[in-house]
C-alpha cells in the first residue's frame, strides 16, 4: 500500500512540473509561412528561417495551408530530407501551434513537401 501511495505522489509531482513547465513561456516568438506563390523566395521559406531563443521561451508556429513544420534530425535536415524525428514537434498544414522549449540545444525542422527546395529552419535554444 505504501508503494502505491508513493507512486501516486511521485506521478502527481512529475505531472505538475510538466504542466507548469509547458504552461509558462518566457518570451513567445513567431515563425510564419505564406501561400503567396507570386514571390517564390518568400513562399519557400519560414520567416524567420533561423531563430535563437532562451530556455523557457515558446515559438508560435503559424502555418499557411500549403506548409507544415516538422522537427527532424540534423542528418535529415542536412540532407534536405523530410522524415519526422520521433518525439519531435509537428505543426500541421494551416495550423497554429505554440511549442515550448525547456532545454538548451539545437532543433531542426522542415516543411515536408518542400524540404528538397530548402524550406528548412533551425531553432537554437540557449
Amino acid at each position: 500500500m505504501k508503494n502505491i501511495l508513493l507512486a501516486l505522489v511521485l506521478t502527481q509531482i512529475a505531472c505538475s512540473e510538466k504542466e507548469t513547465e509547458e504552461g509558462t513561456c518566457g518570451t513567445t516568438h513567431t515563425v510564419t509561412t505564406t501561400d503567396d506563390s507570386s514571390d517564390m523566395e518568400s513562399y519557400m521559406d519560414f520567416s524567420p528561417e533561423d531563430l535563437t531563443i532562451a530556455v523557457g521561451d515558446c515559438v508560435n508556429f503559424v502555418m499557411s495551408s500549403t506548409h507544415n513544420a516538422v522537427e527532424v534530425s540534423q542528418e535529415t535536415y542536412d540532407s534536405l530530407g523530410s522524415t519526422a524525428l520521433d518525439g519531435g514537434f509537428e505543426v500541421g498544414y494551416g495550423e497554429t501551434q505554440e511549442i515550448y522549449f525547456g532545454e538548451a540545444g539545437m532543433h531542426y525542422y522542415v516543411c515536408q513537401p518542400h524540404a528538397g527546395g530548402e524550406m528548412i529552419g533551425t531553432i537554437t535554444v540557449e
